[in-house]
């Protein structure tokens, strides 16, 4: 029962909080790239843009990434910003806007 459960929870579709989880890994271990970070989230903040239940806790820990990116990956986040910008179509995030990257 127990080996049927660890199966079930290893095949259970990601949440954007594992996702956010996988970015500060790859971050932390200095693993993660421009195109990469742009990908994750990109995929992120589409998910928690269509969430049903809104959990303020990932909300935050988005926030808190960004803020950490910022602050320790300036240039990086310069080039995510610009590349999505590029690819923008309707509704862009916050973080996004010219006045919060400087």
């Amino acid at each position: 029962m127990k080996t049927s459960k660890s199966l079930k929870e290893f095949l259970r579709q990601p949440t954007a909080s594992d996702k956010l989880r996988l970015f500060r890994m790859l971050f932390d271990a200095r693993e993660l790239n421009t195109d990469l970070a742009l990908a994750l989230l990109k995929v992120i903040h589409s998910e928690l843009g269509r969430e049903q239940e809104r959990d303020r806790t990932t909300y935050k820990r988005y926030d808190e990434t960004i803020a950490n990116l910022r602050y320790h990956k300036a240039d990086m986040l310069r080039q995510v910003v610009k590349a999505w910008n590029a690819g923008r179509t309707d509704k862009e995030p916050e973080w996004l806007s010219d006045g919060m990257i400087k």
